[in-house]
């Protein structure tokens, strides 16, 4: 039976992890200081409070783990930004102290999420392979980067295995609807609230939108066979859509018209993100297997039952 712990587990992404993890029977510890948003966590989850500032925490949530999913993100592009140092403090050294843990508690491997969509900055190509150049423009897609970094310092010195994958924009249910990122969750909601949505620009800002248990798939097809060369892997969809593309697909979805404000583009997002998702194909067997209009209607199918 594997041994998983996943920090973060009560968030969006780690509550499915955690429930296909339970699934396929494995021995699951979620480390978060928050309890789930929207349901419990199953009865044989071992729970602790907590967070990666917290050192002797995580010491016991490593004792006899064989896999440790790095989920764990306290800030959002903008938050970042704001306060680069603070991001750092934040996310960057408690990532780097999970690692250093992670080598004296001698896991196996860890599983990083990363971000496909801020990494590699401007898209030079399309879709954008694993190749890409790195020029993150923004200070969250920098401290994702440095924790590669490190992982791949960490394998190289203490032979440390890991996986990383750099997600484009992942939705479905469980996603917080009245945070500040997440379009497809935000714009549900508010347009079948009737209130107004704000984009950015004039709505030309393409992303490969997938659905969350695709990412999940990918999670586990790391954790179930021997990685080689390859330990970096973008996941995203099959369809490049805008913001307005996507919010017509919403609109036809709840039947309902959006009131949407248009602000100056920001800087801090790139213009387009479509990622060539071949060399996970390649070396997971893993491809999406949800498209849009399906992701879009099981989301709302959850949000209409379960958000008021």
């Amino acid at each position: 039976m594997m041994r998983a712990l996943v920090v973060g587990g009560n968030g969006f992404i780690g509550s499915h992890l955690v429930d296909k993890l339970i699934e396929r029977k494995c021995d699951v510890t979620v480390l978060d200081l928050q309890e789930r948003r929207y349901d419990p966590m199953p009865a044989s989850v071992h729970f602790i409070r907590g967070d990666l500032t917290q050192s002797y925490l995580v010491r016991e949530a490593l004792t006899g783990m064989d896999v440790v999913f790095h989920l764990a993100w306290s800030t959002i592009h903008e938050i970042a930004n704001q306060d680069p140092a603070a991001d750092i403090h934040a996310n960057l050294v408690p990532s780097i102290h999970l690692i250093e843990a992670c080598h004296q508690a001698r896991v196996s491997k860890i599983v990083f999420t990363s971000s496909g969509g801020t990494v590699y900055g401007p898209a030079q190509e399309v879709p954008i392979p694993e190749t890409h150049s790195q020029n993150p423009i923004n200070a969250y897609g920098i401290t994702k980067l440095a924790v590669e970094k490190y992982l791949q310092m960490f394998n190289h010195l203490y032979d440390l295995d890991y996986a990383i994958f750099r997600p484009s924009v992942p939705y479905g249910p469980r996603q917080n609807p009245l945070g500040k990122q997440g379009a497809v969750a935000v714009f549900l909601y508010r347009v079948a609230h009737g209130l107004p949505i704000t984009i950015w620009g004039d709505g030309s800002v393409t992303r490969d939108y997938f659905y969350v248990s695709d990412l999940i798939d990918a999670f586990i097809a790391s954790t179930e066979r021997t990685l080689g060369q390859h330990r970096i892997f973008n996941i995203g969809g099959s369809e490049e859509v805008s913001l307005v593309q996507l919010l017509k697909s919403v609109e036809d979805v709840l039947g309902k018209k959006a009131n949407v404000e248009f602000k100056p583009t920001r800087k801090f997002d790139a213009p387009r993100i479509v990622l060539d998702t071949s060399l996970a194909k390649q070396e997971l067997d893993w491809q999406p297997e949800t498209n849009l209009a399906q992701g879009l209607a099981q989301t709302w199918e959850w949000m209409a039952k379960t958000v008021d």
